[in-house]
């Protein structure tokens, strides 16, 4: 009888690719008016919704269990105390759809086809799964319950390591882990480096970091299998098995002033059950680290529990929560879908102006709105103590704004009065939106190049 392996952990990226929002609302076209930076208050009608009492009220997001089959695709970090997975599902129509399967590792059952507990780090790419979830309606977050392996059979056993020394004569290969060394026959294994798909031992180098499903091949010798499939994750610093979807916290940290489609915000990645100190295979970045989001007309934004959300409603300072794919090219997060948790109530007025007069001791503020089309509508900020009143993404008061500021508020506006009672304020920073505005320009000339080929 063999030994039980001890497994190495393939510490993978925290990534998803999003899924598709299930709606609670009403499916309507959003008027193009509304993406405007400036509005009295946003309305149901707004955002599609039916019922403005049941968005304001939400006061958790609602879900249902759902159980479906698919293909293993990409596998998140399996030692942080969250991960994802992306399973493709065919509906009856042959229509795919990638979906990210967010995995609370202490309370996910694992089994193999066999019913026998399992773990991640032996699970591969192309592998047939079956899980039962909870979906979030209104964000579509998937989150695991159980999840088997059919793939994973009876008898088979994972393999991680580094290759150690190849013999070709023999279709033989040497894979460390530790102070143990397994040898591993290939004769009859499916390889896959990289590209090369399939690969023969030929395609393998020593140092590659590989994994192995294996079978015994009844020697007796706890230290040789007989290998199904082996894939080779990593070559030196080269991630051949990228995970290109992720998901991602984060922190608005600048928005564009014009919110023509396509767009780029800046966000500051937070920290989360997801992230993992040290984990190589992590391209997005860590906690406090500065990223960009592409969005364009199909990223979906959603309030904090029911409802739509607009990107005019957004502000610096927002909590949000990003799932979407990796531009391999600029770095960029493709947003596919955008949770803001800082938003959640209708009725709040946005906006965006220029400062003209500073009352530090009536704590109020005079703007002339922007942009100039906007027929240099002057409106009046009244503050608080409990205003957040924001410059340079830190704290501020009434007495660090200057005439001639471009800010950005968030309030209840009084159309009598010509007023906001604002609940945030911001002052654009200039140098941000000069930098966004040069890689939304790339992005809408990448855009229009790809339509032209």
């Amino acid at each position: 009888m063999k030994y039980e392996i001890k497994n190495l952990v393939l510490v993978v990226a925290l990534s998803a690719m999003a899924v598709a929002i299930t709606p609670l609302l009403a499916e309507e076209e959003i008027a193009d008016a509304i993406t405007d930076v400036n509005s009295d208050a946003i309305t149901a009608t707004d955002i599609g919704a039916v019922d403005a009492s049941l968005v304001n009220n939400a006061s958790a997001e609602a879900t249902e269990n759902i159980a479906t089959t698919g293909t293993l695709i990409e596998i998140g970090n399996t030692t942080a105390e969250e991960t994802t997975i992306v399973v493709r599902t065919t509906d009856a129509t042959g229509q795919t759809e990638d979906v990210t399967l967010e995995v609370p590792t202490a309370n996910t059952t694992l089994t193999t086809d066999a019913n026998v507990k399992a773990d991640l780090s032996d699970w591969i790419s192309g592998d047939q799964v079956t899980f039962t979830a909870k979906k979030f309606l209104n964000s579509g977050a998937l989150q695991a319950k159980k999840i088997t392996n059919r793939s994973f059979k009876k008898g088979e056993k994972g393999v991680n390591g580094w290759v150690k020394e190849i013999r070709a004569d023999k279709n033989e290969i040497d894979v460390t882990w530790g102070k143990n060394i397994y040898t591993l026959n290939l004769a009859e294994a499916k390889i896959v480096a990289g590209a090369k798909n399939p690969a023969t031992i030929n395609d393998l180098l020593v140092g590659d970091r590989v994994r192995v499903r294996v079978i015994d091949d009844k020697d007796g010798n706890p230290a040789t299998w007989k290998a199904k499939i082996v894939v080779v994750l990593r070559r030196g610093n080269d991630l051949f098995m990228r995970v290109t979807r992720w998901v991602i916290p984060a922190k608005i940290t600048s928005i564009p002033t014009d919110l023509t489609l396509p767009t780029i915000i800046e966000a500051e990645i937070l920290p989360s059950k997801f992230y993992q100190k040290g984990d190589a295979n992590n391209l997005v970045g860590a906690p406090g680290d500065k990223i960009y989001i592409n969005i364009d007309n199909n990223t979906q934004l959603a309030r904090r529990f029911l409802g739509k959300s607009l990107l005019s409603e957004m502000s610096v300072d927002d909590t949000i929560r990003v799932i979407g794919r990796r531009d391999e090219t600029t770095g960029y997060i493709n947003a596919k879908f955008i949770k803001n948790e800082s938003i959640q109530v209708l009725g709040v007025a946005q906006r965006l102006g220029q400062i003209t007069a500073i009352d530090a001791t009536a704590k109020t503020a005079t703007i002339t709105i922007l942009p100039e089309k906007a027929n240099r509508e002057t409106v009046l900020l009244k503050t608080t103590d409990k205003t957040k009143i924001l410059r340079n993404n830190e704290k501020a008061g009434i007495s660090d704004l200057v005439v001639g500021d471009i800010i950005k508020t968030r309030g209840v506006y009084n159309r009598n009065q010509r007023s906001v009672e604002s609940k945030i304020i911001n002052v654009v920073s200039q140098t941000k939106i000069e930098t966004i505005k040069e890689k939304i320009q790339t992005l809408r000339n990448k855009i229009k190049d790809l339509k032209q080929k």
